[in-house]
């Protein structure tokens, strides 16, 4: 403690020593900083941040080709003959956009007659997707698309009359899409 003994000259270090526990004072005051610098927003921008918006097209997009994959696989096994598939989904594609935030916040003043003073503070966020130019189209940044689960399938085949294929059918789709065999229905076909 010898390195400290300047401090004993001071009044106020005086007073510090002689509370009860300060120790546990010390640590509670620091735990509140620590607490308040981690959780505040402390403004500015926002560069990156994620906004996510829907897109059926890109649904209907990923369901044709899905169909149209499933479709040629299903009809390579033996005695399926032709095949034709429908996907149902529950929801849309989610694309999630990077974006910039822009936070303004304005404060005013009123002294009321009786000498009170009434503060008002008005934060204003706005948020925009950011863009990029390619060959003259304008077009957000996509950082991810998020495909919706599968609802439901329907495999009409040929073959599917004869229950082994109509089981190895049920296999592959499961197999293939990871879904439950609840989700999928097999009908045969002309």
């Amino acid at each position: 403690m010898a390195k400290f003994e300047f401090l004993n000259k001071f009044k106020w270090f005086q007073k510090l020593k002689k509370i009860k526990h300060i120790e546990i004072y010390l640590v509670v005051v620091l735990a509140c900083l620590v607490l308040l610098i981690w959780f505040v927003d402390w403004g500015g921008d926002d560069e990156g941040q994620i906004t996510s918006v829907s897109s059926t097209s890109s649904t209907s997009k990923y369901a044709e080709e899905l169909e149209g994959r499933l479709e040629d696989t299903l009809s390579q096994i033996s005695g399926a003959g032709s095949v034709k598939v429908m996907i149902t989904f529950d929801g849309v594609t989610e694309l999630v956009l990077a974006t910039t935030t822009d936070e303004k916040t304005s404060s005013t003043s009123n002294t009321t007659s009786s000498g009170a003073t009434n503060s008002t503070e008005t934060t204003t966020v706005s948020t925009e997707p950011i863009l990029i130019t390619e060959n003259g189209s304008t077009n957000p940044i996509v950082l991810m698309e998020i495909l919706p689960d599968i609802k439901g399938v329907i495999v009409i085949a040929q073959g599917a009359d004869n229950i082994k294929v109509k089981l190895d059918l049920l296999k592959a789709v499961q197999a293939l899409l990871s879904i439950n065999s609840s989700q999928v229905e097999i009908f045969s076909g002309n």
